[in-house]
């Protein structure tokens, strides 16, 4: 569900019933895919899923924990999709990246975040979080004006 106004109060005349259960559908494998990556590979810092087309990446889910190289996706996500301009569409070959819901990412990255201090004390995640969490509010910001010059 991509409207503003749905997150703030739950319903919206442009968002369908249908919507929201595909929401609800991919929050609830989101959770299975990471709740079990988590338990078998430890700590999450980031795990995306990409709602582009193309062959090389439909479907593709990207998972980063501690171990793996990659330090940051934000260099491999699609900018232009970002703000709602990109003109490639589902075939860019940069992440689109299927959002999940406000409520299932407080859950889980908290969740794990708690497992983990609790472990072994606070780490650098928390600086990196704030970043991630302070990208995630600009994001949510344009798309926020993008609904409501829609609107």
């Amino acid at each position: 569900v991509n409207c503003s106004f749905f997150y703030k109060i739950g319903a919206c005349r442009h968002v369908t019933t249908s919507e929201v259960e595909q929401q609800q559908f991919f929050d609830d494998f989101f959770e299975e895919v990471f709740v079990e990556a988590e338990e078998k590979y430890g700590e999450i810092e980031e795990m995306n899923v990409c709602d582009n087309l193309g062959d090389h990446l439909v479907g593709n889910v990207y998972v980063q924990v501690p171990l793996t190289p990659v330090t940051d996706f934000r260099e491999a996500c699609c900018r232009q999709y970002e703000m709602g301009e990109c003109t490639r569409g589902g075939f860019c070959n940069f992440m689109h990246l299927k959002p999940i819901s406000r409520d299932l990412r407080r859950r889980l990255y908290n969740r794990s975040r708690r497992k983990h201090n609790a472990g072994s004390g606070v780490g650098s995640r928390r600086s990196r979080s704030r970043s991630r969490e302070k990208w995630e509010r600009e994001q949510r910001e344009k798309r926020r004006r993008r609904d409501r010059d829609r609107h």
